[in-house]
């Protein structure tokens, strides 16, 4: 039986260390925890954990809950940024502007080599010139 795109990311199709191994990954204060940390947190063995990445519907549910906890604490990010940045802090100010598309860096950019340019009317007169524009 072959799964749909609303079968994949469903909860209810996750086994109970599934589960538990979702909510240990997502966890803040376990963000930079080890694999091996994880499965104690969540009590699953290691396989459970790699057996539940193998899985595109564990994915899909671990990415899309992942970004929407991003989502979540993006407005208290711009909020600090922002107060940062009234406060005087030119890195703070800069990334929101920048964020806004108000700001963007200045790029130097140095060539090597020589640059060609063809002319099709070098060498013509100031008359031929003024007739090309006249279209005669």
């Amino acid at each position: 039986m072959q799964q749909t795109a609303t079968d994949l990311g469903n909860e209810q199709n996750l086994t109970r260390s599934e589960q538990a191994l979702l909510e240990a990954l997502l966890n803040p204060e376990n963000r930079i925890k080890s694999v091996t940390d994880i499965c104690k947190i969540a009590k699953v063995d290691r396989a459970t954990y790699y057996r539940a990445f193998a899985k595109p519907e564990f994915v899909v549910l671990y990415n899309k809950r992942s970004v929407d906890l991003v989502k979540q604490s993006v407005a208290s990010v711009l909020n600090t940024f922002v107060r940062e940045a009234q406060r005087g802090s030119f890195q703070h100010g800069k990334v929101v502007l920048e964020m806004a598309g108000l700001y963007a860096e200045k790029a130097d950019v140095k060539l090597s080599g020589a640059v060609q340019v063809d002319n099709p009317l070098q060498g013509l007169t100031t008359d031929e010139l003024r007739k090309l524009i006249r279209d005669d």
